[in-house]
Formats: structure tokens, sequence, C-alpha cells
């Protein structure tokens, strides 16, 4: 028999280098209502009631606060695999400032805090937090933000292995719109060292884990690119419209 379940307190920990800058996407119709539903709702909501692949597993759930303590009704907290996928498991947080995001496969993996344009974790904690899932065991993951004075014209792309996609729920490897002059961040997410090649900012360079690359949309245009190491299964496309 498992032994009896434990509680595993997970706190994201401060970072001495700042390696990524926080950015918010602007969200389409379908992604705005279900986001209106996470903000707006009195209760909080989960997507998959027990775990994706039938498989064993734990639980994962915790706290969302203020700087200064104070438990916040604000946002939604995502699963995504070992490698960095959101494959949309999530659970919105609710007025009393706690989350659950039930059952959980057991394995590695990250927990993701969204806040849409209203609160995002601060750039000396870690988003999204690696767990590791132990069967019918509980890991608890609490996060920090701060609200307010976030930027509506920020994109979010994460770099996994071996994948691009749109944060909070894009699809993987697909084409992303986003208006002129808006901001473009690229964060590998992943285990492996990524780029992001092609386009009007011609290469990245190397990008790191946990690191990022950042781009301002300054031409029209649809610009495929590519992960130079993991080609052709990492390659998406950027559609810049008019503002």
């Amino acid at each position: 028999m498992p032994p009896s379940p434990a509680s595993r307190l997970i706190l994201p920990p401060p970072r001495t280098l700042l390696t990524r800058r926080s950015f918010i996407q602007r969200v389409g119709s379908t992604a705005a209502l279900l986001v209106a539903g996470s903000f707006l709702g009195d209760c909080g909501g989960a997507g998959f009631a027990t775990s994706p692949n039938g498989g064993p597993t734990g639980r994962v759930k915790g706290t969302v606060r203020d700087l200064q303590g104070t438990p916040q009704h604000v946002g939604r907290v995502y699963v995504l695999t070992d490698a960095g996928l959101n494959n949309g498991q999530y659970a919105d947080v609710d007025a009393a400032g706690n989350y659950d995001l039930g059952p959980v496969s057991v394995g590695a993996c990250q927990i993701r805090y969204w806040g849409g344009n209203q609160a995002d974790v601060p750039e000396t904690f870690d988003n999204p937090v690696r767990i590791t899932v132990q069967e019918n065991q509980t890991v608890e993951v609490n996060f920090q933000i701060q609200l307010g004075g976030l930027d509506g014209h920020d994109h979010e792309i994460y770099a996994g292995d071996f994948f691009y996609q749109e944060q909070p729920a894009g699809v993987p490897n697909a084409t992303v719109t986003v208006p002129l002059g808006d901001t473009v961040c690229w964060y590998n997410v992943g285990h492996h060292v990524h780029t992001v090649t092609g386009g009007p900012w011609g290469d990245s360079g190397d990008i790191p884990r946990i690191g990022n690359f950042m781009w301002t949309a300054n031409q029209l245009g649809t610009f495929p690119y590519r992960c130079t190491y993991h080609s052709p299964d990492m390659q998406a496309i950027l559609q810049v419209v008019p503002a």
C-alpha cells in the first residue's frame, strides 16, 4: 500500500539573476470568455476532473497572495508538462485565494500562474514552478503576485521541448497574430537550449533554460521561424498585422 498522503510545501525561490520579463497576452474572444469566468465568478473552477492520461495521480493545490500576504481572488493556475507544454489542465483561484488542481499525473511537471492583465508573479520568483508529483501525495505550490499596472500589449510564447506555444493556452507550433508595435517574448521552459530564428529579428542566439528573447513588432508581415537545433519539429509562424 502507498504511504499516507503527506503535504509538501514548495515556494518559488527568489532569483539572484532576472532572466525573464512578465508578459501578458492580449486574449481573443474565446479566451476572454474563459478568463471572465475565472476573474468575475464567485467560485473557482477546474479543467480535467481526473488525470488526463488515466494513470496514477497525486494532488496539487496552493494559495495566491499579494506581496503583503493578503489572499487574492485573481487568476488561473495551469499544469504544464515537464517539457513545458500547456495541455489545458487548470484551476481558477477562488474567493479565499486558494486553488486546487485536483488529480495531477504522477511525475515531473510545471505549475504556472496566469493573471491576465490584472496580476503577475514578480520577476524575482519562478513562474512556472517545477515540481514532482508522487502517487497519493499532495504538493502545495504557493504564489506571490503583484496586482495592476500590466501591459495588455505584450505576448508570451513558450519555447519548450520541442514546440512553441502562445500562453496561456495556444496551439503548439501554430500561427500567433500580434498587432504592430506589440512586444513578443519567447521564454524557454524546456530542458534544452533553443533558438528563435527567422523573421526581421534574424536570430535570437542560444536561449538557455529560463532565459528569454524579446522582439517588438516593428514590421508588418508573416514570418516563419524555427529552432536551429530542433527544426523541423520546432517551428511556427508570427504574423504582424496593423494595430
